[in-house]
């Protein structure tokens, strides 16, 4: 049954609702990387090289994991909107043993790959026997971090995006206290250096899901969910996870791979350029929390209408995120555009990086109004239960376009910095017509899952 026309100002009040949350979730998970290079920063080039190469191996393939989460949204949030809250705690618990079993293989085959991974960076026998140990102490975390992912996903689906942000919150907060007292010898621990990093963000994660998943067990958020349940597999339902789950981890696995990719050909123009395309990386960051935010609630707001027989109401959703983000992320870009020096002097006063992060972030700033257009109709699509498009979109555009016209800018035409991120802009664009093309299409509407 459908509710007649939904009201705008409820619809945005509802997004901005589940939307908050998400962004400061956003903003805490990045504070805490910060956190974590200031801190290693002061042990030298070695333990940076150790914790910077770690990450790029170990993020990309947990978030590619992390796509359960995802799928778990949609089931849980299809089976909300249609009244069904039992059976959606039901499904969400077999998300959580998919995501637990996804990451213990994960975990396991990054213990074991470990010395060969840092053998390839041929950095030296001590960043391969640091760096060995370092990947394969945050290698024990995979299980705890998928999990959560997934518990985060079950109380999406119910509308409880505050929830996770006070996890991220307490995890953060865990993660920093230790790390400073394990790497530097404080509060009556040992100094571990680089190691206790590691250690830190491990018992960290672990806390933070533990608690996590006895708040649920406990009934004290959201739906409860028995552990039996949990340790308890329907083959049917977990395959029906698993086929959204997968493109959507796909999805953010060929972006990643192919931002390493164009970072592999930013570092032939030389130090000077690769340090300014970090900065104006991360400069560019704090216009991404507004945009996550709205996608992941457009998401909700899409799988629980449809889940009620009301695609005027997730139509809304749409139209409203896409509008909200508009005017976010496009005052982000304006500021880009005007302010482009003082921004990227908050993370660096090098006088050579300045000016040429300077111009990139002005180049990118004409990508944010439409980057927040795309992730309304991209956060559509998934909350349908549609993730296999996306992610098509995203392999086609980043390696087809990206990745081959940076090479061509980079290697062929012999351009600067700033053409790499003219490419990223025009990415943006393709992504955004191939995105709206499918939403307008509207088989989304008609997914089954």
């Amino acid at each position: 049954m459908t509710s007649g026309k939904p009201r705008d100002s409820s619809i945005r009040g509802e997004l901005l609702r589940l939307a908050w949350p998400a962004m400061l979730e956003m903003v805490l998970h990045m504070s805490v990387w910060m956190a974590d290079v200031i801190m290693v920063g002061r042990l030298g080039a070695i333990a940076l090289s150790v914790t910077g190469f770690s990450g790029q191996v170990y993020w990309p393939i947990i978030f590619f994991v992390g796509g359960v989460g995802v799928a778990v949204t949609a089931v849980v949030s299809r089976r909300v909107g249609a009244g069904q809250g039992q059976e959606a705690a039901e499904m969400g618990s077999q998300g959580v043993l998919l995501a637990l079993g996804a990451g213990v293989v994960v975990g396991l085959a990054i213990w074991l790959a470990a010395p060969g991974i840092f053998a390839l960076t041929r950095l030296g026998p001590e960043v391969v026997s640091l760096g060995t140990a370092y990947l394969r102490i945050i290698c024990f975390g995979a299980p705890f971090i998928v999990s959560a992912l997934a518990l985060s996903g079950i109380l999406r689906g119910f509308g409880d995006t505050r929830t996770p942000m006070l996890i991220a919150a307490f995890i953060n907060i865990l993660n920093i206290i230790l790390g400073y007292s394990l790497i530097y010898g404080r509060l009556g621990l040992p100094a571990l250096g680089v190691l206790g990093s590691a250690t830190a963000a491990l018992v960290a994660q672990v806390s933070g899901t533990l608690l996590f998943l006895g708040l649920i067990v406990g009934g004290r958020v959201g739906p409860r969910i028995h552990l039996r349940a949990v340790l308890r597999p329907d083959w049917t339902e977990i395959g029906r996870i698993a086929r959204l789950a997968v493109p959507a981890g796909l999805e953010t696995l060929f972006v990643d791979l192919a931002r390493i990719a164009g970072l592999l050909a930013v570092a032939s123009l030389g130090s000077v350029s690769v340090a300014a395309h970090e900065v104006a990386a991360a400069t560019e960051s704090l216009s991404f929390m507004p945009g996550f935010g709205l996608a992941v609630a457009t998401s909700i707001i899409t799988g629980q209408s449809l889940g009620r027989g009301d695609p005027a109401r997730a139509k809304a959703g749409v139209r409203q995120g896409a509008l909200l983000g508009l005017g976010l992320m496009g005052g982000m870009g304006l500021l880009f555009f005007l302010f482009p020096e003082p921004l990227v002097r908050i993370f660096t006063n090098d006088p050579a990086i300045i000016p040429v992060a300077a111009k990139c972030l002005r180049v990118v700033a004409i990508a944010q109004p439409i980057m927040a257009v795309q992730g309304a109709f991209a956060g559509a699509l998934r909350g349908a239960g549609d993730t296999r498009t996306p992610m098509l979109i995203g392999l086609v555009t980043s390696w087809g376009w990206r990745v081959t016209l940076t090479c061509v800018v980079v290697f062929a035409l012999h351009r600067s910095l700033p053409w790499v991120w003219g490419v990223m802009v025009v990415d943006a664009a393709l992504k955004l017509l191939w995105t709206a093309a499918a939403y307008r299409r509207g088989r989304w509407l008609g997914v089954r899952i």
